[in-house]
């Protein structure tokens, strides 16, 4: 049984509802990411940087703020919670975001803890279960609503907000599945975000090789990448490949990175959709005599290192210490309004050889952001 919070009878048949939010607000800083190729542009391929080269511009890379539609809460959080995050425990990314998630959570008065699983649906409701019964909120990341319909009927009989993030399901009830930290569609803009960089960096001559896992968000990542790609670049294209979780850090991930290149000579890119896959690949590619360019999304501190040794091309950071932040503030939002919120604000910085300062820990902007979230949350 659930522990007995005051919030919880509250929350017990509160209505359902869903929040569909907008894009994170950056700074316009300059973009300067370095163009690949040689030799003079076909007048498509010229407009089709300039483009990209405005679009980056108008963006900019580094945000210097929140998102403006993170507007602060009514009230500071109840205290005394305890949140749990499972986490698949091959993947590394995943475990570092937990243990910032349990690090984070006393500035609002909470516990955190974590709690992995095999990787296995089978595994994850089992462990949904078992932590359903010990906290007021429970996070699990990747997985669809219709894998874990017991945990969601689990969670509103006990008054426990089960927050599934990156994913597109809308978040329905409250208690039950309330939230989807780095859900609805903050896939599909990191993707465009990822395109328009990616054809600035190849001069809009790109053929990328991409690679993920099987999650919905890193899935929907490389597809809306490859239609926007067919959209804006006519000489650009994109094919995505799933690798299992259990290949994530073996030899496996990188023999199919490396035989999937070799596979079409015309391949001039490796994109990675989580850096996770990406960690050792360039002696690799040298080794199997490849000429490629590397980039991605959700870098670790090896593909940052990586960057700064002007080996990758750009990485665009969904750093632990935002992501631990926004799934703090997704619950909070959550428990404030008594609705159902997507957390889909997500400050996005684009990492390049020329302006990364650090690659661990991952650098986080805006800077300040612990102190913006603190003073949303009335906390410190």
């Amino acid at each position: 049984m659930a522990l007995a919070r005051p919030w919880k009878r509250l929350l017990v048949g509160v209505a359902a509802g869903s929040l569909v939010l907008a894009a994170a607000g950056c700074d316009s800083s300059g973009s300067d990411t370095a163009a690949a190729g040689d030799g003079e542009l076909s007048a498509s391929q010229q407009e089709c940087v300039d483009k990209a080269n405005e679009y980056l511009d108008d963006r900019g890379l580094l945000p210097e703020t929140l998102p403006e539609e993170l507007t602060p809460l009514s009230k500071p959080p109840v205290e005394g919670l305890t949140i749990t995050r499972l986490f698949p425990g091959s993947v590394p990314t995943s475990a570092a975001l937990s243990q910032e998630i349990v690090d984070l959570a006393p500035v609002v008065g909470w516990t955190g803890r974590a709690l992995s699983y095999d990787g296995s649906v089978e595994d994850v409701n089992r462990k949904a279960l078992e932590a359903i019964g010990y906290s007021d909120i429970v996070v699990i990341d990747g997985l669809p609503a219709a894998a874990l319909q017991e945990p969601i009927r689990a969670a509103e009989q006990n008054g426990v907000l089960l927050m599934l993030g990156s994913i597109t399901d809308p978040p329905v009830s409250v208690p039950g599945f309330g939230g989807t930290p780095l859900g609805g569609d903050t896939a599909e803009r990191i993707a465009e975000l990822a395109a328009y960089t990616f054809m600035q960096a190849t001069n809009c001559q790109g053929k990328a090789a991409a690679f993920g896992l099987p999650v919905e968000a890193l899935q929907s990542q490389g597809n809306h990448m490859a239609e926007v790609l067919e959209a804006e670049c006519e000489d650009c294209s994109l094919s995505y490949t799933d690798i299992p979780f259990s290949d994530v850090g073996s030899p496996a991930a990188t023999n199919t990175v490396v035989s999937r290149l070799q596979s079409d000579p015309s391949l001039n890119f490796a994109y990675f959709t989580i850096g996770d896959l990406a960690v050792g690949i360039e002696p690799a590619l040298r080794q199997a005599g490849l000429d490629v360019q590397v980039g991605g999304a959700i870098p670790v501190s090896q593909n940052l290192a990586a960057l700064q040794r002007d080996e990758n091309a750009f990485w665009l950071g969904v750093p632990q210490g935002m992501t631990a932040a926004i799934n703090i503030d997704t619950a909070a939002r959550v428990l404030d309004t008594g609705q159902p919120v997507a957390g889909d604000y997500y400050p996005v910085p684009v990492y390049t050889p020329d302006n990364i300062e650090s690659t661990d820990p991952i650098p986080v902007y805006p800077t300040d952001y612990e102190e913006q979230f603190e003073e949303l949350w009335q906390v410190g």
